[in-house]
């Protein structure tokens, strides 16, 4: 499959579904996983998450910027796996586009609320799996880098 027909496909599954699986590494190595909600993705395929600058995944990426996104389709299976680099955005601007009423709950102060950011994945390879239907058995996965 082309770099481009992957990359829609990864947009359209990412567009599809609520939520996100973010992978940082923590502080011994591991690989830490946390359930993130997936806000808007442009034809750049860049991931955008919020966040608290006083959680322990920003720590993680302050110590290593080297991350992955997982996003799977429980209903079709269709899943990737998207690894980048992460940076912790704090421009106002920024914190207030993709800022959602939910976020609230989090944090009260708003989108100026000191302890709101977001994180920007940049991603640098993306494995696409796409296994059909599962009585006809086709398989599919491409893997590329963008």
């Amino acid at each position: 499959m082309k770099k481009d027909d992957i990359r829609e496909k990864v947009i359209a599954l990412i567009t599809r579904n609520r939520y996100a699986k973010l992978i940082t590494n923590g502080p011994d190595g591991t690989p830490r996983a946390r359930i993130m909600t997936n806000l808007p993705i442009g034809k750049d395929m860049i991931i955008w998450f919020a966040t608290g600058l006083s959680t322990s995944k920003v720590q993680d990426i302050k110590n290593n910027p080297h991350v992955s996104v997982f996003v799977d389709d429980p209903d079709d299976h269709v899943h990737a796996c998207i690894s980048g680099t992460a940076e912790i955005i704090t421009n106002d601007r920024l914190r207030r586009k993709y800022w959602r009423e939910g976020f609230a709950f989090f944090f009260p102060g708003g989108p100026t609320d000191p302890d709101y950011c977001l994180l920007k994945i940049t991603p640098r390879t993306v494995e696409y799996m796409d296994p059909g239907p599962m009585f006809l058995q086709k398989r599919r996965r491409d893997v590329v880098k963008l």
